[in-house]
């Protein structure tokens, strides 16, 4: 009877660690998914960023545009700094940022703001080294 016992419990210590071992992969299959979860959550925000910052960018382009606008029709700094609600020294930066565009080949400026956000969506992959990706300052200004 004593071998009997033995091999029951033989059998019942090795059930015991199988529970525990698979205790303990639930346990890392569950980091895992938050560690997963987490990445996941950077990406998107990442790429939330992007949009918002090509977002940024085309709505100043429109600001820079409509300040034109206004002094094509013949309107002031000062009358389109009221009209628009922004101080003479916006006016006068917008209508720099308007003319400046206005040198450049429609192709060019659309390739530029291309270049731009793909820069910035490259800046949030990670680095084929392991290394963390930098973070990228906007070169918007409000």
């Amino acid at each position: 009877m004593g071998v009997m016992v033995k091999a029951s419990e033989a059998m019942s210590a090795r059930v015991r660690a199988r529970q525990a071992k698979a205790q303990l992969d639930a346990q890392r299959a569950e980091q895992d998914r938050l560690i997963v979860d987490a990445a996941t959550e950077f990406y998107e925000a990442g790429e939330a960023l992007v949009a918002a910052q090509a977002g940024a960018v085309a709505a100043e382009e429109r600001r820079t545009k409509s300040v034109a606008r206004l002094l094509e029709l013949g309107q002031t700094d000062d009358e389109v700094a009221v009209l628009c609600g922004i101080a003479v020294k916006e006016v006068r930066e917008l209508r720099r940022l308007a003319a400046a565009a206005q040198s450049k080949p429609a192709g060019t400026r659309q390739r530029a703001r291309s270049s731009r956000a793909k820069e910035q969506v490259q800046s949030s992959e990670p680095d084929p080294a392991g290394d963390a990706p930098a973070v990228q300052p906007s070169s918007t200004a409000a």
